[in-house]
């Protein structure tokens, strides 16, 4: 069974900062702010088009902490809830009694897991926290909201989501890369996304190359061997163009079964393969 998933369907990204960031990462730079919609346009639309949207990414720039403001939101949230829309939440490093304030919210938390203390200090630029501080969030947000989701369609589901993102070092495949996912393996989430860096206009980040396929490769081919009780995903951060083709044909054969917004050559050949195609138009975290 393989998953396409089309989020600009029926998944609406907000961010709860506008276009505002205090972190101002080096691979980000909060570039990707602007194509979320602002709270005030996330309403609108919901407004304008009643039933039409299902979800919710609710996203937003980081404090200097390392932390979306979520909880200063939550009257918006508790409104986006009673709405009965799906909640899929991108929070970064909350504390025990923030995560518990959003609890009765959450369908869902992406959540950005980074075992490389090298990143953190020079690409996020959190000079005072460590992979373990990420790794406690991660195991905070399993314990009180949940793990693994149980469903009639045995889909791969599970409350936290957690991403890693391959190259995050100026497009260098390195030794935390391959950590990261040596702890995940040992924390044996159910579902896990991997997205690749993308050298974005505007960014320190910018001249930096897209990691090398072939490193990508050893990476995804490690979570596969290692997580085997673990589906792996690919988002939908991940470079376009030629390098994405041949990405997606490259992470089928390594075993990743969803993709987010996949290219022509990948569903070409997994209809030829006869495998059976699952299409969500949400965020790939809801499945």
């Amino acid at each position: 069974m393989i998953f396409f998933f089309y989020p600009s369907g029926r998944t609406i990204a907000m961010s709860l900062t506008g276009t505002h960031c205090e972190l101002l990462c080096k691979h980000c730079n909060a570039q990707y702010l602007k194509g979320m919609l602002t709270k005030e346009q996330a309403l609108k639309a919901l407004k304008e088009h009643p039933g039409y949207y299902t979800s919710v990414l609710v996203s937003g720039g980081s404090t200097k902490e390392g932390k979306v403001p979520v909880v200063e939101n939550l009257a918006l949230i508790k409104k986006l809830y009673k709405m009965g829309l799906k909640l899929n939440f991108h929070t970064g490093l909350l504390s025990k009694r923030e995560i518990l304030k959003i609890k009765p919210f959450v369908n869902r938390i992406s959540f950005d897991f980074i075992y490389d203390d090298e990143v953190i200090h020079d690409v996020y630029g959190l000079a005072d926290k460590t992979k373990e501080d990420y790794e406690k969030t991660y195991l905070m947000m399993r314990r009180f909201v949940g793990g693994r989701i149980e469903n009639e369609d045995g889909f791969p589901s599970t409350t936290v989501v957690p991403h890693f993102t391959i190259g995050l070092n100026c497009g260098n495949v390195t030794q935390g890369d391959f950590d990261t996912i040596s702890e995940l393996a040992y924390l044996k989430p159910t579902l896990l996304v991997l997205d690749v860096f993308i050298p974005t206009k505007h960014t320190p980040f910018a001249d930096c190359p897209a990691p090398d396929l072939e490193d990508v490769r050893k990476i995804i081919n490690k979570a596969h061997r290692r997580l085997t009780r673990t589906t792996l995903f690919l988002g939908c951060m991940r470079p376009f163009g030629k390098y994405r083709e041949e990405l997606d044909l490259m992470a089928y054969e390594e075993g990743v079964k969803g993709f987010v917004k996949p290219t022509k050559p990948l569903i070409e050949k997994v209809k030829a393969s006869g495998e059976k195609i699952v299409v969500r138009e949400e965020c790939c975290a809801l499945i």
